[in-house]
C-alpha cells in the first residue's frame, strides 16, 4: 500500500514553499520599512502586499520585531554581498565605488539611522546587536577596500574607516528631491558624488 503523505494544519504553507514565501514576505517587510520606517508598517500592511494571509505572516514571525530584524538582515546581507562582488572585480577602485553607489542610490529608503532609532524601543538587545554586526561587516569590507587602496598608493592616505562611514552617508543624498530628480538623473547624481568623493574640494592644478 503506497504511504500518504501527512496531512497538513489548516491555514499552513505548503512545507516546498516554505523558503519562497518567507523571502517574499521579508522581501517586501524590507521594502516597505525603508520606504516608511518601523512604526508606519504593520503584519497585516505586508500580508496585503505579499498577497499572502496575515497568518502566513504569523506562521513564520512571531511579531513585528522580528520581522524587522529579519528583513533588515536580509538587506543588509545581500547589500554585503553585491558590494563585495563588485569591489571584487574588473575596474579602478573609483569605477566601482561608482558602481555600487549606482545600485545603493538605485532604492530609494529612509534615513537607516533614524529607522534604528525608531525601531530600538521595540527590539530586543540580541535584534539590535545582529543588525548593527552586519551593518558593520559592509563598514568592514569598505574598510579593507580603501586600506588596500591606501597601501597600493591609489588613493592619498587616510582613515580607511572614516572613508568607509563617508562613502555610505555621503550615497543618502538619494533621498533629496532637489538633488535626485527629473532634472538630474540618479546616474549623473552617483557620479557627483563620486566625483567629489574622490577628488574633495580642493582646487584642481591646471
Amino acid at each position: 500500500m503506497t504511504e500518504q503523505p501527512p496531512k497538513r494544519k489548516p491555514g499552513r504553507p505548503k512545507a516546498d514553499g516554505k523558503n519562497q514565501t518567507m523571502i517574499q514576505i521579508m522581501r517586501t517587510a524590507a521594502f516597505l520599512f525603508m520606504e516608511h520606517g518601523f512604526e508606519k508598517v504593520s503584519l497585516e500592511g505586508v500580508a496585503q502586499a505579499c498577497g499572502v494571509t496575515k497568518a502566513s505572516v504569523y506562521y513564520y514571525f512571531n511579531n513585528k520585531a522580528q520581522l524587522f530584524t529579519e528583513s533588515v538582515l536580509l538587506v543588509l546581507s545581500v547589500a554585503l554581498e553585491q558590494t563585495r562582488r563588485i569591489m571584487e572585480g574588473p575596474g579602478s577602485l573609483q569605477e566601482r565605488l561608482l558602481k555600487v553607489a549606482e545600485g545603493h542610490m538605485a532604492n530609494a529608503h529612509v534615513d537607516f539611522e533614524t529607522m534604528m532609532r525608531e525601531a530600538s524601543a521595540g527590539l530586543s538587545e540580541e535584534q539590535i546587536t545582529r543588525i548593527r554586526n552586519a551593518e558593520n561587516a559592509l563598514n568592514q569590507l569598505l574598510e579593507d577596500v580603501f586600506r588596500q587602496a591606501i597601501a597600493d598608493g591609489e588613493i592619498a592616505p587616510a582613515n580607511p574607516l572614516l572613508l568607509a562611514h563617508a562613502y555610505i552617508a555621503v550615497m543618502t543624498v538619494r533621498n533629496r528631491k532637489e538633488i535626485v530628480n527629473d532634472k538630474e538623473s540618479l546616474q549623473q547624481a552617483a557620479k557627483d558624488i563620486i566625483q567629489l568623493f574622490w577628488n574633495g574640494l580642493a582646487p584642481r592644478k591646471p
